[in-house]
């Protein structure tokens, strides 16, 4: 608690991230069951889930760098066993009607005036459901969607995801980091201060790598994980 305090006033006291925007990239069911740690009263089997990304540009140096946190590709998601079980269950045009794909990110970055050269970093608050391939670009495959960027990767989760406890099977997709190019990671092994109100603190527990983006603004110090 001590620590937090300490951080969280470290926090306030430094200068403000350039912007941050949330950027929503689907919406699609989530079981009831597993939702807000099961306190949903609702009798229904499903709540309705939108995920989203973060683009956050800030200073480090004399330099602007812009990040990505949790840049989901959702086609390839759809590989994750427990979800890819789920649209067996309930057929895939149930499941695409229960979901909204929105505009791709590229296009709304585009909006936004950020073509794909200039995101720096990218980076998931875990990997769960996460299928790395397309986004970083394979030695023998496609080329990565944001060329210049750098994953951020939490070293103990990257290396327990070759062999998984078997409660956390269903929720990674297996060959979600085949053959991806491993120069463009940047494996990190404890909390990271990216630059000016921005930071990525290591809180392990949903998963051995968790990690949790801070992110200083105009209206206060936000966690996002």
């Amino acid at each position: 608690l001590t620590g937090a305090r300490k951080l969280r006033a470290r926090m306030e006291a430094a200068a403000p991230a350039v912007a941050v925007r949330t950027l929503p990239i689907t919406t699609l069911p989530y079981p009831t069951r597993y939702a807000f740690q099961g306190a949903a009263a609702s009798p229904a089997p499903f709540v309705t889930l939108t995920h989203r990304c973060l683009l956050v540009r800030f200073r480090q140096g004399d330099a602007t760098r812009t990040l990505l946190f949790n840049p989901t590709d959702v086609e390839r998601s759809r590989k994750t066993p427990f979800f890819a079980k789920l649209e067996a269950a309930v057929g895939s045009t149930v499941a695409r009607l229960l979901s909204t794909q929105h505009d791709p990110l590229e296009t709304q970055l585009a909006r936004l005036g950020v073509a794909p050269a200039d995101v720096d970093y990218v980076a998931f608050d875990h990997f769960h459901t996460q299928d790395l391939r397309g986004l970083l670009g394979t030695t023998d495959g496609p080329a990565p969607r944001f060329p210049n960027a750098r994953l951020l990767a939490p070293r103990v989760e990257w290396e327990e995801w070759g062999h998984l406890h078997p409660m956390q099977r269903a929720w990674y997709v297996a060959e979600g980091r085949e053959g991806v190019r491993t120069d463009k990671v940047a494996f990190t092994d404890g909390d990271l201060l990216l630059g000016d109100g921005v930071m990525l603190v290591r809180t392990p527990g949903h998963t051995v790598g968790n990690q949790t983006l801070f992110v200083k603004t105009d209206r206060g110090v936000w966690g996002c994980s």
